[in-house]
């Protein structure tokens, strides 16, 4: 009973996943969305370069705001497809569908963070091979160890931060505004302009900001430079403190929501 408990489980997370992937990779839009990310890339590092340009004629400089920039993508991705998930599905009426089902809500509202995932590993991939040389700037990390676990780090309390505002978007009559916004702000105060580089109200905002450590981890890892004045190890910890906490607010947000959207229902 527990085996064939098991096994149906893995066979609803495995159908939830294909849902999503199917949703969010289908047609010539999606092909056409992550080239476009190539535009966002270079766009943002020269307006951000632009603006300091001491950034410009110091290769380490550039080679920080372009990784500054996949964070921004990789952000941006995690709002759009799994901050919109639960309100796209309430706004079309298929959410009490999902919650008549023997779906495990937490599955449900975290799969479509694997393909927010591979999003970013797309435009990733696509601006290595473009962007990254148009700028001079080697794509390869310094330390692909500690590039890797930044990365990580860095998807994964993105897609945690993104679970909270789902549940805000679901209180919105026009959510996407706010995402706009969003998909802004949050990555200026998360690192995308270095530590270094930033003005002092941005450093302070950033020390408070649970994001901008695995951001600093990433960025360490792809160029070897440290930006922030705290060593890895600490990051590292702060950085799995902080994406303990989110998910655990995620998880209990969501539990709340569902609870009272079935009560609703009956």
């Amino acid at each position: 009973m527990h085996r064939s408990s098991r096994r149906s489980a893995l066979l609803i997370a495995s159908a939830e996943i294909w849902r999503v992937f199917k949703l969010n990779f289908r047609g010539f839009d999606a092909l056409i969305e992550i080239m476009a990310s190539v535009i966002f890339i270079l766009g943002i590092t020269l307006t951000i370069a632009i603006q300091n340009p001491s950034i410009l004629s110091s290769p380490e400089g550039v080679r920080g705001i372009c990784w500054g920039v996949i964070v921004f993508i990789m952000i941006s991705d995690k709002l759009w497809i799994v901050g919109h998930s639960l309100e796209r599905e309430r706004r079309n009426r298929i959410l009490e569908n999902v919650l008549a089902t023997r779906v495990l809500i937490w599955v449900h509202t975290v799969s479509p963070a694997l393909a927010a995932m591979m999003w970013t590993l797309a435009s990733l991939a696509i601006a290595s091979l473009t962007v990254f040389p148009m700028l001079g700037v080697n794509p390869l990390p310094t330390d692909p160890l500690v590039f890797a676990a930044g990365y990580i780090l860095s998807e994964t309390m993105a897609a945690g931060i993104s679970l909270i505002y789902g549940i805000i978007a679901m209180l919105m009559r026009r959510p996407w505004i706010a995402t706009n916004v969003l998909q802004f702000v949050l990555p200026v105060i998360s690192g995308m302009i270095p530590y270094s580089y930033a003005p002092q109200y941005l450093r302070e905002i950033m020390i408070l900001n649970p994001l901008s450590y695995p951001t600093e981890i990433l960025r360490r890892g792809a160029t070897g430079q440290q930006y922030m004045p705290i060593d890895t190890a600490s990051l590292a910890l702060y950085s799995l403190a902080g994406i303990a906490a989110i998910y655990a607010l995620g998880m209990i947000s969501i539990g709340y929501v569902v609870k009272r959207l079935r009560k609703r229902s009956l």
